[in-house]
């Protein structure tokens, strides 16, 4: 199910086409990682050059729940573009370089590529799958289930799939994982335990490389 809604020709086209037409127009600004930026009070739309990015949401209390990872190629800042209310912030996850378009230039820029709205379209529904598949995961899955379910979807999101090892290009510690699904990190850590002593995947550098594609496929569509 998650290689048809998350299509890697098409998350590659996106990519390319913001990279390629809409990067040049914006001002390149370079970030630290653990800077932020508040995309409620800004007005433009960003596009990811290098680095990584994840879009959070926080309480009063300071806990956050992730919504979402970029990488280069991808954007935010859309949805409050053309809807406002987006209520979120960006984190660097990495010392990052992203070209922010002011919205008078977007608005230039969208009269005369139509076909950009299909490129923008297309980054919101997919952050829209995400954040349901990631609702429907807190509905009706264990923790255990959860965990596997967002390694799976993040592998699906991140790297074109083969027989072979992949590595989910996304850095992160066991407590971002957690904060990713929603759940306490010893539990994260018993389910990469899990994973690990099955020969599913490997950790190195904060990192998970998929050694067995089929069976951890076989474990979450069971």
């Amino acid at each position: 199910m998650y290689i048809e809604l998350f299509d890697k020709e098409k998350q590659d086209e996106m990519r390319s086409f913001f990279l390629k037409e809409l990067a040049p127009l914006g001002k390149k600004k370079q970030y630290k990682k653990s800077e932020f930026i508040d995309i409620e009070k800004e007005n433009f739309v960003a596009i990811v050059i290098k680095g990584k990015v994840k879009s959070i949401i926080c309480n009063s209390r300071g806990m956050e729940k992730v919504l979402y990872f970029l990488q280069s190629g991808e954007i935010f800042g859309e949805i409050n573009y053309f809807v406002g209310g987006e209520r979120s912030l960006i984190v660097f996850m990495e010392a990052s370089e992203i070209a922010l378009v002011n919205k008078e230039i977007l608005n230039k820029f969208l009269e005369e590529n139509s076909k950009a709205y299909n490129f923008f379209i297309h980054s919101i529904v997919r952050k829209y799958r995400i954040s349901v598949l990631q609702m429907a995961d807190s509905l009706f899955c264990s923790s255990k289930a959860k965990i596997i379910n967002a390694i799976y979807r993040m592998l699906i999101q991140t790297t074109k799939i083969s027989e072979s090892k992949c590595l989910i290009n996304i850095p992160m510690t066991q407590q971002e994982l957690a904060n990713l699904v929603g759940c306490s990190r010893i539990t994260v850590t018993r389910t990469l335990k899990y994973l690990k002593d099955e020969k599913i995947i490997e950790m190195r550098n904060k990192k998970i490389y998929v050694l067995d594609i089929n069976k951890l496929k076989y474990i979450v569509e069971e």
